[in-house]
């Protein structure tokens, strides 16, 4: 097993992958400092090119009702205080990747830390890096040459197994993953991104189970859209416009339960059709910066939910 680039290179079923735990921990960054100060992508420009205005007192209500949504899918949510200086740290999925005990040798939950394609967002990074080896996860950076990783918003893993989905585009170059793929002997499927909205995997791509994922098809090269189409069975399209307007795929699959962007209500039919649980969470302020839901969180495997201090509220 290795990286996998090609669908004819599948040598393996998912449900013979060993399997991980499912998350119980998710990390939130709180929003204090949440702001728009900065076209880094496509969604922060309004029709004029503009940059688009936040408006912080909506964005803390939102944020603290997709808390409280987070927390009703059971999963023990602590938060990091805000820092100065780095508006977009809400979105904290992309600080790190956290690779489950489970899925090692040796028992032990490691994480990489992000090397941020923008040198303003290089401050989020070590915050969080604290944060994890304090909840005693060993914090193994990159050593090779890649210039661009950014976590969990370009690395997925697959519910329940031990597989890795990986985005290579503006954010995350291959040679990152080259090296988790060699330095974990971990299977990752390598999927290339084309659009520059969709700028990070997790916006076009959700895995909401075993045997279901959600996704926008076009942002995706031919050659990815091949692998989604030959390991997920069971695959949802979000509607397009939703899809790019809304950020229908930046959902978080939690135990059946879908916490989907609100304001899609034609991909909200189609993962009801499929029997998901669809609860919508308001995140229209966030999305001014080009993320939602899945990206205000980091989640980790339950082996590094031990008792920490001074994580804020």
């Amino acid at each position: 097993m290795g990286l996998y680039r090609r669908a004819r290179e599948i040598d393996f079923r998912i449900a013979a992958l060993p399997r991980l735990p499912a998350p119980q921990v998710a990390i939130l960054a709180d929003p204090g400092h949440f702001d728009v100060v900065d076209a880094l992508n496509p969604h922060m420009l309004d029709e004029r090119g503009e940059l688009k205005r936040a408006d912080r007192t909506k964005a803390r209500e939102e944020w603290d009702a997709l808390r409280a949504a987070i927390e009703d899918c059971d999963l023990r949510v602590i938060v990091l205080d805000a820092v100065a200086g780095q508006p977009d740290f809400v979105f904290c999925a992309n600080t790190a990747l956290p690779i489950p005990g489970a899925a090692l040798h040796d028992g032990r939950p490691r994480a990489v830390p992000s090397r941020m394609s923008h040198p303003s967002r290089r401050g989020e990074v070590e915050p969080m890096v604290r944060a994890l080896e304090r909840l005693g996860v060993l914090v193994e950076p990159l050593s090779g040459p890649a210039e661009r990783f950014e976590g969990t918003g370009d690395g997925l893993w697959h519910p329940g197994r031990r597989l890795l989905w990986a985005g290579v585009g503006p954010r995350t170059c291959d040679e990152a993953w080259e090296e988790i793929a060699a330095r974990y002997e971990l299977p990752l499927v390598r999927l290339g991104l084309v659009d520059p909205a969709f700028y990070h995997l997790d916006t076009c791509l959700a895995l909401l189970a075993e045997d279901a994922c959600l996704w926008h098809p076009p942002a995706l090269e031919p050659a990815a859209r091949e692998l989604v189409e030959a390991l997920g069975p069971r695959r949802i399209e979000a509607d397009p416009r939703e899809a790019r307007e809304g950020l229908a795929c930046n959902a978080l699959a939690v135990g059946g339960r879908v916490l989907l962007p609100a304001g899609c209500p034609v991909t909200r039919a189609r993962l009801e059709r499929e029997g998901f649980e669809v609860r919508e969470v308001d995140t229209a302020e966030f999305q001014k910066s080009g993320g939602s839901v899945f990206c205000m969180k980091l989640l980790l495997d339950v082996e590094a939910a031990s008792p920490a201090q001074g994580f804020g509220s």
